[in-house]
């Protein structure tokens, strides 16, 4: 049993891919969809299933990043492996010739359970998603009284540390460390400005918030 069955109980899925797409990689974790690639990059999609619930994500990686951005069921959902100061060690790179690595898929897996666990949160819980970012917002507000709730920029210079703020709440209410924090605050806003009819509230009490919610 691997790990992503172990933890979430993940099922392999196979979907058909379009004569523009290659499927260079199925495991029991998931099917890597390649679009573009090159000996130091690859671009495409992941796909998996959780839950009988299909899962799609779009996905780029080099030889020292990785970044995923969810697609289906919910779009924007952000995570991305840390930053990899390369070394001549070519095993210490997350692709390498144009093949994905084994701590390629590694890593791969650790953005799925980030995109898994939003997921949760906002299918079981969703207004916690809410009262998670009025708290972070609260804590920018402090920072910057002029930020917009729901529009704080990544390039902000208080950005990282209400991101942290953030990371550091939803340990503490949900037991999980999400992989990277910036991607976290970017993903909670993208979720409260697209889907607000999936939260508890009504749509207007949200959208009352900010147009940005509209």
């Amino acid at each position: 049993m691997n790990f992503l069955t172990k933890k979430y109980h993940a099922m392999f899925i196979q979907q058909p891919v379009t004569s523009t797409e290659q499927l260079i990689k199925s495991s029991e974790d998931f099917d890597l969809v390649i679009t573009s690639k090159s000996k130091e990059d690859l671009k495409g999609k992941i796909r998996f299933q959780y839950l009988q619930q299909q899962f799609e994500a779009n996905l780029f990686i080099s030889p020292s990043t990785i970044q995923i951005q969810s697609q289906y069921p919910f779009s924007g959902i952000e995570s991305s492996a840390p930053i990899l100061a390369l070394n001549k060690i070519k095993t210490d790179q997350y692709v390498q010739n144009g093949s994905l690595t084994k701590l390629g898929h590694q890593n791969i897996l650790w953005l799925i359970l980030d995109i898994i666990h939003l997921y949760n949160v906002l299918r079981l819980k969703p207004a916690t998603i809410l009262d998670l970012y009025r708290d972070a917002f609260s804590f920018a507000k402090a920072l910057d009284n002029e930020l917009i709730f729901g529009n704080i920029k990544s390039d902000n210079p208080i950005a990282n540390n209400t991101a942290n703020y953030l990371g550091q709440k939803m340990k503490k209410k949900h037991k999980y460390v999400y992989g990277n924090n910036l991607d976290l605050l970017k993903s909670i806003q993208h979720i409260l400005a697209n889907y607000p009819q999936d939260f508890l509230q009504p749509k207007t009490v949200l959208t009352n918030l900010n147009p940005v919610l509209s």
